[in-house]
């Protein structure tokens, strides 16, 4: 019984947890508006989606690059893509946010840098939020209306 609620709200909880993860990477893009060499980033959220729950994606979001943010492996391997550590006060260890979404985050292209090197679009940045907004309200909905619909049938049931 336990397993089956699990499943009925993995899906809204995941795609809760990417939006406010998503609402996350389009403030940080704000707040670097007037950063020079800022590069926006953006997440193809279907993918990251797909990817933690198991549900084929769709194509991915216009505007987003096909490549991931290139990163540092933080590993203690001796392979040619682990870190290198020279002094016993490095870091060690895995990435903070190995996650579906941290792996689906990407440079977004499309829009003309800035003098500076900036690429973040104001304009489209507020769009982005707002519908991410809204987005991530809906999931709270739909989350809401499975929880009233278990206590329901469990209500009844006894």
């Amino acid at each position: 019984m336990l397993d089956q609620i699990k499943q009925s709200l993995h899906f809204q909880s995941e795609a809760l947890d990417m939006r406010s993860k998503r609402q996350s990477l389009i403030s940080s893009n704000i707040s670097n508006v007037d950063t020079p060499g800022y590069k926006a980033v953006d997440v193809s959220f279907s993918k990251a989606l797909g990817e933690a729950t198991g549900v084929a994606p769709k194509k991915n979001k216009p505007g987003v690059a096909d490549s991931p943010i290139p990163a540092l492996k933080m590993t203690s391997g001796s392979d040619n893509t682990s870190v290198k550590r020279t002094h016993s006060g490095h870091l060690t260890g895995s990435p903070l946010d190995n996650s579906s979404f941290a792996r689906a985050v990407k440079y977004r292209r499309g829009d003309t840098a800035a003098l500076d090197g900036n690429s973040v679009n104001i304009e489209r940045e507020k769009a982005n939020f707002a519908e991410n907004t809204v987005k991530y309200e809906a999931s709270l909905r739909a989350i809401s209306g499975r929880i009233k619909t278990l206590k329901s049938a469990i209500k009844d049931g006894i």
